[in-house]
């Protein structure tokens, strides 16, 4: 029995949208919302010392570039899985990097450890179930990309559709 695609398409673009909404909270504009206050949380509760070392040596000082990184990535993840757009990678790159933010933010007090679970898996489940291809642009991608000649660019982004 085959599982229908319509409701693992409106968890991705849920997902999509909880994304928009993490980068909106830390956007440039309102310099970066609460994200250094949350960096230094996690530099005081380590859950490994050596990321907590990076973060005071490496990325504190250089916060603006970070937050820019943090929101530009953010933005990008949720436009891919709202718009079903090369969702394999959005949901790959997803799945990495919530388990970024898990190593550093494991054992900040009043986080709720098994977040970081229901956090990734589904962008795990996304990414293997190339969910972008049901209500997503890959479904309209992908037939254009399997016509075209096969190169490098045109392989990667079959793969990530």
């Amino acid at each position: 029995m085959q599982v229908p695609g319509w409701p693992l398409a409106l968890f991705r673009i849920a997902f999509g949208v909880l994304y928009l909404d993490m980068a909106l909270q830390k956007a440039p504009w309102i310099n970066f919302g609460w994200l250094r206050g949350f960096i230094e949380k996690e530099i005081e509760h380590p859950a490994f010392p050596a990321v907590a070392a990076f973060f005071k040596s490496v990325v504190l000082p250089n916060f603006t570039f970070f937050g820019y990184m943090t929101f530009v990535v953010e933005l990008a993840l949720g436009l891919g899985l709202l718009l079903g757009l090369l969702t394999r990678l959005a949901g790959i790159g997803g799945f990495l990097w919530q388990v970024n933010i898990a190593v550093g933010a494991f054992n900040v007090p009043g986080e709720w450890y098994w977040i970081w679970v229901l956090l990734t898996m589904p962008q795990f489940c996304f990414a293997v179930l190339a969910a972008g291809r049901v209500w997503g642009l890959d479904a309209i991608l992908r037939p254009w990309l399997t016509r075209m000649p096969p190169t490098g660019w045109s392989r990667l982004l079959l793969l990530a559709t």
